[in-house]
C-alpha cells in the first residue's frame, strides 16, 4: 500500500515537472516570437493623408520604425490619431505577417490667419486645426486683414467676416480653392480676393456665401476657354461687373 502511494506522488511529480517544462518553454516561444526580428513590422502603410506628411502621422501615433507586429496595440494608436485636432477619424489594423495599416480621414484647412507666434489653419467651423512658424506649410488661402493673439490648436475664432469667408472657400470647387492666394477683409462691408494670377475678385459684404461661391466657380471656368487678362469681376453688383487688364 505504502508503495503504490510513493509511485503515485512519483507519478503526480514527473506530470507536474512536465506541465511546469511545457509551461517554461511555451513563455521563451512567446518571448522569442515578441522579440524576434521575422516579426518586425516592415512597414507602416499610411493612407488617406493629404496635408499631413506621414511622419507626422507616426509621430502623433507614437510610433517608431522597425515595430513588432505583437507590440503593437492598434486601438490604443487609434485612439491616439482621433486625438489630434487635424484627424477627424482613424481605422488602424495588421496585414501579417510585417505591416501595419493606418487610414485617416483629415480634418480639412480651408483658410490661414496670422497670429503673434505665426500661423493658423482653420476648419468648416472656424476652429484652429494647426498652428506653426513657417511660412512654407502654407497650403491654404490666407485671409488678410485680421490678427489673432492668444489662440491656441482647439480654439474657435469668433470673427463673423472670417466665419463668412470660410463659408464662401467651402463652396468652392476643391480644385478651384487652390486658385485663391489671399482674401482681404480689413473692410468687412467690401472683402476682396486676390486670385494666384493676380485677379481680384470683389466679394462685397459676402452675404450670401454659397451665391457668390456660384458665381466664382462659374468665373473660373470660363476662365479655362479664353486668354484674356481680367484685372477683377466684381460680384457685388447683382450682374458681375468685369474689368479687363490694359
Amino acid at each position: 500500500m505504502v508503495k503504490k502511494q510513493v509511485k503515485s506522488k512519483s507519478l503526480i511529480a514527473k506530470k507536474n515537472l512536465k506541465r511546469g517544462l511545457i509551461g517554461l518553454f511555451a513563455i521563451l516561444a512567446i518571448i522569442f516570437i515578441i522579440n524576434s526580428p521575422i516579426f518586425k513590422i516592415g512597414y507602416v502603410k499610411v493612407i488617406g493623408n493629404t496635408y499631413l506628411p506621414r511622419e507626422d502621422v507616426l509621430k502623433i501615433a507614437r510610433i517608431r520604425e522597425p515595430l513588432n507586429i505583437f507590440s503593437v496595440q492598434t486601438d490604443v494608436i487609434q485612439n491616439y490619431l482621433q486625438s489630434d485636432l487635424r484627424i477627424d477619424t482613424a481605422k488602424v489594423w495588421r496585414d501579417f505577417p510585417n505591416c501595419l495599416n493606418i487610414e485617416i480621414v483629415e480634418r480639412t484647412p480651408l483658410a490661414v490667419v496670422s497670429c503673434n507666434y505665426g500661423y493658423v489653419d482653420l476648419d468648416k467651423n472656424s476652429m484652429i486645426i494647426d498652428t506653426y512658424k513657417d511660412p512654407k506649410k502654407i497650403q491654404k488661402p490666407v485671409i488678410i486683414g485680421v490678427f489673432l493673439e492668444d489662440v491656441y490648436t482647439g480654439d474657435k475664432v469668433e470673427n463673423e467676416a472670417i466665419n463668412k469667408v470660410l463659408d464662401y472657400l467651402g463652396y468652392l470647387k476643391p480644385e478651384l480653392l487652390q486658385q485663391i492666394m489671399q482674401i482681404n477683409i480689413a473692410n468687412v462691408d467690401n472683402i476682396e480676393a486676390y486670385t494666384m494670377n493676380g485677379t481680384k475678385i470683389i466679394l462685397g459684404k459676402v452675404e450670401n456665401p454659397e451665391e457668390l461661391a456660384n458665381k466664382t466657380n462659374e468665373f473660373f471656368n470660363d476662365m479655362k476657354v479664353t486668354n484674356i487678362p481680367i484685372e477683377y469681376i466684381d460680384f457685388s453688383y447683382s450682374r458681375p461687373v468685369l474689368k479687363i487688364k490694359q
